[in-house]
C-alpha cells in the first residue's frame, strides 16, 4: 500500500504516498471518528478503526515512538527543575552571606598611655635629697641630684603611648594601624627599651608581643607601626626594661628594685 486518500470532512480529500504521511494526517485530525481512508488496493473508503485492523503495524510503531518521546521530555523537565533548584540554592546562599557578613564601622582613634608601674612609687625628691645630704653631712653635687631625680621620676619623663584605629561590629571590636611611641623628655638619650604590647578580651590577655627600641633620642619621638589587625576589647602597653647609661639608670618590671636601695631603686653602673 503506497498510496492513500484521506478525509475527515474538514479539508476535503488529500492524497498521500506513504503510511507515514497518512499517519501524520491522522494525528492532526480533531475528529478521528470522521476519518475515512481510501485504500487503492481495495478501491473503497474505510474508517480509521477498520484501517487500524488492516494495518496494525503502523499503530504499534506509533505507540512505541510515542512512549520513547516521553523520557526525552521528562529529561528536559528534570534538567530545568535541577537548574531551578541550583539557582535558588545560590540565591539563598548569597542572601545568607550578605545578612551574616560582618560589617565593620569606624569608631574613631584609640589613644592609650602606659600606666605607672606598681614597682615605681611616687617619691618626694626634695625630701629624699635633704635626707641624703643630712645623713652624709654634705651637699650633693648638681649632676648627681639631677641623675637621682631622673632615675626616681622616670614615669613622668619617659612617656609610653599607643594610638590605633578602632572599628566595631556585631562580632566585637578590632584595631589596626597600631602605633607605639616613646616620648623621652629626660634630656638624655636612652640606650634601649623593651615594650610589652597586650590585646585584652573578656578581661584576659588574648595576644601579646614585645618590641625593642634602641637609641631613643630626647628631641624626637621613637615610633613603631604594627601592620597586623587585632581583635579584642582593648589594648595596653607597658615597659619591660629601660636602660640609660647617661644617668646610670636600669629599670625592670620583673623586680622591685635594681640596687637594693629603696631610696634609689634603679641605680646601676
Amino acid at each position: 500500500m503506497d498510496k492513500f486518500l484521506f478525509t475527515d470532512g474538514t479539508n476535503g480529500v488529500r492524497e498521500v504516498d506513504s503510511q507515514a504521511a497518512l499517519q501524520v494526517l491522522i494525528e492532526s485530525s480533531a475528529q478521528p471518528e470522521k476519518i475515512r481512508i481510501w485504500l487503492f488496493s481495495s478501491n473503497e473508503w474505510i474508517s480509521y478503526a477498520a484501517y487500524q485492523k488492516l494495518v496494525p503495524s503502523v499503530s504499534k510503531k506509533q505507540i512505541i515512538v510515542s512512549t520513547t518521546d516521553k523520557p526525552v521530555k521528562r529529561s528536559g523537565s528534570s534538567w530545568l527543575i535541577k537548574s531551578f533548584y541550583v539557582i535558588a540554592a545560590v540565591a539563598v546562599a548569597l542572601l545568607v552571606f550578605n545578612f551574616t557578613k560582618i560589617k565593620w564601622k569606624e569608631a574613631g582613634t584609640v589613644n592609650v598611655v602606659a600606666m605607672r608601674p606598681a614597682n615605681v612609687p611616687v617619691m618626694d625628691m626634695d625630701s629624699l635629697i635633704y635626707e641624703i645630704e643630712y645623713s652624709r653631712g654634705q651637699a650633693i653635687d648638681r649632676n648627681t641630684k639631677n641623675n637621682l631625680r631622673l632615675r626616681n621620676t622616670w614615669p613622668e619623663r619617659i612617656l609610653l603611648q599607643l594610638a590605633a584605629d578602632k572599628e566595631t561590629s556585631s562580632a566585637g571590636a578590632r584595631f589596626s594601624n597600631v602605633t607605639i611611641s616613646i616620648d623621652n623628655t629626660t634630656g638624655l638619650t636612652l640606650d634601649n627599651a623593651v615594650v610589652k604590647f597586650t590585646v585584652w578580651k573578656n578581661n584576659k590577655a588574648a595576644a601579646m608581643d614585645t618590641l625593642r627600641f634602641t637609641a631613643i633620642r630626647y628631641d624626637k619621638l621613637s615610633t613603631r607601626l604594627l601592620n597586623d589587625v587585632y581583635k579584642g576589647d582593648s589594648l595596653s602597653v607597658s615597659f619591660e626594661t629601660i636602660k640609660a647609661k647617661a644617668f646610670n639608670f636600669c629599670y625592670s618590671a620583673a623586680i622591685q628594685n635594681n640596687s637594693g636601695n629603696y631610696n634609689d631603686r634603679w641605680f646601676c653602673r
